[in-house]
């Protein structure tokens, strides 16, 4: 059940997935959510910008040209990030954007883990073993440390793909809560037969990127299509600091006005946890690897309540 406090709420994740993004689109946000007293959960890879390498899901994730088509690759990341890991180097994404960071956490933001290597991550996951998966979130937790000076207590799953394995390493580090997974509910998961005490709070909502193209190409009709989807109970919304950051700031302003006046809060997704926490009747649901509306490749989604 969910508590009160969590009616008419929204969560909002912001997902960081390049270096562009974190310098201009983060800022962007920041001056956004402050014009209306909004504070938002940053996740923000820890490692290089690799962007140029997802060229490669061209040929191995299908339905991805079509997306990058509607969605406007070269005028969302621009060139020098489409090059990014092929013919130059990726820049450190958290390291480069340290100030940022310290800057978010002081006006009152929450900033999480979303992977080391977002590209590799999105594009491997699924099948690293044991070993990997533990090297390259040691890595994250080690540089998230060296930045915040905190030990981190949440992580969103670069295209929200996860592993046992990955729960397993949040489980053993005390993290409060992971956000995974698209689906309705927020959840304890169960993944390859072995439940884990972690809170998964899945984004609920479509993102941005999934419906341009299909339910609008202006930032009115898309802002009128999201406020409409609102439920009475909690919703979590992903923006990504490279769309709605940037070319797409005006969609995002439209839509908080929106929901403001239908009388929705918003609350970092560490506070919706603790209260998800303090409630303690959260079901168990399954995690699988499945296909969304308007994105390319798999993600991971959530089955209903497992009764015991």
């Amino acid at each position: 059940m969910l508590p009160d406090k969590l009616r008419k709420t929204i969560g909002i994740k912001v997902d960081v997935d390049t270096h562009k993004g974190m310098q201009k689109g983060v800022p962007s946000l920041m001056e956004m959510f402050q014009t209306f007293n909004i504070k938002a959960s940053f996740f923000i890879p820890m490692g290089p910008d690799n962007t140029g390498r997802t060229v490669k899901r061209i040929w191995t994730c299908k339905g991805f040209l079509k997306k990058a088509n509607r969605v406007g690759v070269l005028q969302t990341y621009g060139i020098r990030t489409l090059l990014y890991g092929i013919l130059i180097k990726g820049p450190q994404i958290a390291k480069k954007g340290s100030d940022i960071i310290k800057r978010l956490i002081k006006e009152g933001h929450e900033v999480g883990i979303h992977g080391y290597d977002h590209v590799y991550w999105h594009d491997h996951i699924k099948y690293l073993d044991k070993d990997e998966t533990e090297e390259i979130l040691d890595k994250s937790i080690t540089t998230y440390r060296q930045i915040v000076g905190m030990d981190p207590v949440s992580f969103a799953a670069p295209g929200w793909m996860i592993n046992t394995h990955a729960l397993n390493v949040f489980q053993k580090n005390g993290f409060l809560y992971s956000s995974d997974t698209r689906g309705e509910i927020p959840f304890y998961p169960i993944m390859d037969k072995k439940s884990f005490s972690i809170i998964q709070i899945p984004t609920t909502l479509p993102t941005l990127d999934e419906v341009i193209g299909i339910e609008g190409n202006d930032p009115v009709t898309l802002a009128g299509y999201f406020s409409g989807l609102l439920k009475d109970g909690l919703n979590i919304l992903t923006v990504h600091a490279e769309l709605e950051g940037n070319r797409w700031i005006a969609f995002i302003e439209l839509f908080l006005k929106r929901a403001e006046e239908k009388g929705f809060k918003f609350l970092r997704l560490i506070d919706i946890a603790y209260a998800l926490k303090d409630e303690k009747s959260l079901p168990f649901c399954e995690i699988y690897y499945g296909t969304i509306r308007g994105r390319a490749g798999e993600v991971s989604c959530h089955s209903p309540p497992v009764i015991f």
